[in-house]
């Protein structure tokens, strides 16, 4: 029982530590997953030894975990470390032990798939958060999209995705901006602010902050920023749960 249980419990504890470096400082450095990788390798091969999961369980675990944290990776939407954490708990955790009722029977599906997909359903209280804030912004009076040309469901999509924040926050690790500034020759060389429409997770994010810091006098009340995911965090809450569905 111990052994069927150990290798969910390691997982949790390394999640855990992940998500308060995750919001903090939303990195996390390389040393961890040095420290997890061979350990939940070595757990994943005891338990093939123990005949506690099959072969071929572990091995579908570890290709979908691989599609999906390299997948998300090179598209942009996750950072590195994101994907890693998938990896990681596709290689340590690809089945959960059948000791719990499950309630959704979902124990057909690989542990790492279901955690993804609990988590971007959790994850969706976070734009509901932002708009919530920017609600009240609104009924204060506060013209969040002041000095930038948008449409209508521009402005809809960005009260669920971004805040208004001063010029000088913008270099926190926690946002990424919204906009930026160009140069059009049909307006006399004006510069204007522009909506950025993605910014990848793993983006170098100084030549924004420059751009944007160069044309500080179109931001006297603020630019429009996006408060970065605290991925890790809705890993760690959609992996507790796993047990009690899968």
């Amino acid at each position: 029982m111990l052994l069927m249980w150990l290798p969910f419990v390691f997982v949790l504890i390394i999640l855990g530590y992940v998500s308060v470096l995750d919001f903090k400082t939303r990195r996390v450095a390389n040393r961890v997953w040095l420290f997890a990788y061979p350990i939940g390798c070595a757990m994943t091969l005891a338990s093939i030894a123990f005949n506690l999961v099959e072969v071929s369980v572990v091995l579908v675990s570890l290709v979908v975990s691989l599609f999906l944290g390299l997948g998300l990776c090179c598209s942009g939407f996750y950072g590195s470390a994101d994907a890693k954490a998938l990896i990681f708990i596709g290689l340590t955790l690809p089945a959960i032990p059948h000791t719990l009722n499950p309630t959704l029977g979902l124990s057909a599906l690989p542990v790492v798939l279901v955690v993804f997909c609990f988590s971007a359903i959790l994850s969706l209280i976070w734009p509901l958060s932002i708009f919530s804030l920017n609600l009240k912004d609104l009924l204060k009076g506060k013209n969040m999209f002041e000095g930038i040309q948008l449409t209508l469901r521009q402005k809809i999509w960005l009260l669920f995705t971004v805040r208004r924040i001063p010029l000088d926050k913008l270099g926190e690790l926690r946002y990424f901006p919204a906009e930026t500034v160009v140069v059009q020759e049909e307006c006399d060389g004006k510069p204007t602010r522009k909506l950025l429409r993605f910014v990848k997770a793993e983006t170098n994010l100084q030549k924004y902050l420059d751009t944007l810091k160069g044309h500080s006098e179109l931001y006297p009340n603020g630019v429009l920023a996006s408060p970065t995911i605290p991925t890790m965090i809705f890993f760690t809450l959609a992996f507790t749960i796993v047990p009690l569905c899968i």
